[in-house]
């Protein structure tokens, strides 16, 4: 008898599962619409249209990108090239965002390349070719550009520069020169070594610097420097994600009520709980929903991602992959997949699928990425 309940229950629950997935590829299929890049920074077709009447509808756009690709700088341009937006935020701490803006309007083209040659290895995502266009084309626009991330790594020498060139305090300049030269003197170190930002050193003179006078723009990135220190050392990712926070409400009275346009890893942007599914983290595309919603707007939550060489890299959409057709992109509606999860009519048991159905409106499949270059040298 037990043997026959046994296999009475597993008969269930494989065709419960079969009837699940079959209503999950039905509403896949009917809410993916094809588009193709016309090589021209544009796209045409009938996902491309449905997703501008969205992004025009709405009054912050979320791009929850891959890294280091050139078909997202690509797909970027092509959105601002047909939609105006006031703001740009990106995923580069805002001193260095600030630096480099400067830099662009301030420079004549062979003063920038001259600087450009010295400092991008401290651009963060801006050391990259299309990301460094697409960056240079909004600054050209006057759109306005705001950093929202812990200071990198890699920026520490760049910035310390330019607070060592704007400073009048003969002993804080010289501890910014010693800072420096410790900087440059890892740089050929192996591993963790080489980062001057994780040393005892760099620690106790960003202390030093705090006890001294300093004016308040110098004090405000003393202590980003500080803070990201910890960041990265402590390995704390809450509170990377509490800085982000900050930095936008911060900033908030400059961007409220204008058109924006947010680009950073898909991670950070979905309006519920992180895709990170070890983790319950409430990031900045939660919070920005919240302020859109607060003042009767909308905000549009859009997660980008490549088709993988080998169908395992994709484990998680596979009623995606079955869509996609010869080398278009996808632009797929997940409003009606969330619908039938909160109607109780569809079940998924994959957490990070489940995540990204709830956290975003729209998934955009890239038929093929390569990665993007450095900035090259002219």
């Amino acid at each position: 008898m037990k043997k026959i309940i046994f296999l009475l229950l597993t008969l269930f629950i494989t065709n419960f599962n079969y009837a699940q997935n079959l209503l999950l590829d039905s509403i896949v299929q009917k809410n993916g619409f094809p588009f193709q890049n016309d090589k021209n920074i544009s796209f045409q077709g009938k996902g491309w249209d449905v997703l501008l009447n969205e992004i025009k509808q709405s009054n912050s756009v979320l791009l929850g990108e891959t890294h280091s690709t050139n078909e997202i700088p690509y797909f970027t341009n092509a959105i601002i090239n047909e939609v105006e937006f006031d703001n740009y935020f990106l995923e580069v701490d805002p001193y260095s965002v600030d630096i480099i803006e400067t830099k662009i309007k301030s420079l004549s083209p062979e003063q920038l390349n001259l600087f450009v040659k010295e400092y991008s290895t401290n651009f963060s995502f801006l050391e990259y070719e299309p990301e460094f266009a697409l960056f240079k084309n909004l600054v050209k626009r006057n759109k306005k550009v705001y950093g929202v991330e812990q200071i990198s790594l890699f920026a520490d020498q760049m910035i310390i520069s330019t607070l060592k060139e704007t400073s009048k305090n003969k002993k804080v300049i010289e501890i910014y020169e010693q800072m420096l030269f410790n900087s440059k003197q890892l740089a050929d170190k192996e591993g963790l070594e080489k980062y001057y930002l994780l040393s005892e050193d760099c620690l106790q003179k960003l202390d030093l610097l705090l006890m001294l006078k300093l004016s308040d723009k110098e004090r405000k990135q003393i202590e980003a420097l500080r803070l990201s220190r910890e960041i990265y050392t402590k390995r704390n990712h809450p509170l990377r994600i509490q800085l982000m926070k900050n930095i936008l409400l911060k900033q908030m009275p400059d961007w409220n009520n204008k058109k924006n346009l947010f680009k950073f890893g898909s991670v950070h942007v979905p309006r519920g709980e992180t895709i990170l599914t070890k983790t319950d983290i409430y990031d900045i595309g939660s919070l920005i929903s919240n302020i859109e919603e607060a003042n009767f707007r909308k905000s549009l939550h859009i997660m980008l991602i490549e088709k993988g060489e080998d169908d395992n890299d994709n484990t998680s959409f596979k009623s995606f992959l079955n869509v996609l057709k010869d080398d278009q992109w996808y632009c797929f509606d997940l409003r009606p997949l969330k619908k039938s999860i909160l109607q109780n009519k569809l079940k998924v048991d994959d957490i990070y699928l489940s995540r990204v159905i709830k956290g975003y409106d729209y998934l955009i499949y890239i038929p093929k990425i390569t990665e993007s270059k450095n900035i090259s040298i002219k």
